[in-house]
């Protein structure tokens, strides 16, 4: 089973009800807050489509690696 939070689409999703949730708030400073947070959100999708891309969100376990 794959973690949900390793796959860009859950980080777009966050990203989006960020952006829905700012549009109903009435402070200034709350929407550019949140609206940043929903960029953030949309870095890391990013990062996490490279991820897969480059191979390393498919690796099998090797149980003598020393990976994590």
């Amino acid at each position: 089973m794959r973690d949900p939070v390793k796959e860009p689409k859950y980080w777009r999703a966050r990203a989006h009800a960020t952006r829905a949730k700012a549009k109903r708030c009435y402070d200034g400073r709350e929407i550019r807050r949140m609206l940043r947070v929903a960029e953030e959100y949309d870095k890391i999708a990013d990062r996490a489509e490279a991820w897969q891309r480059s191979g390393e969100g498919h690796v099998k376990s090797d149980p003598n690696s020393d990976n994590f």
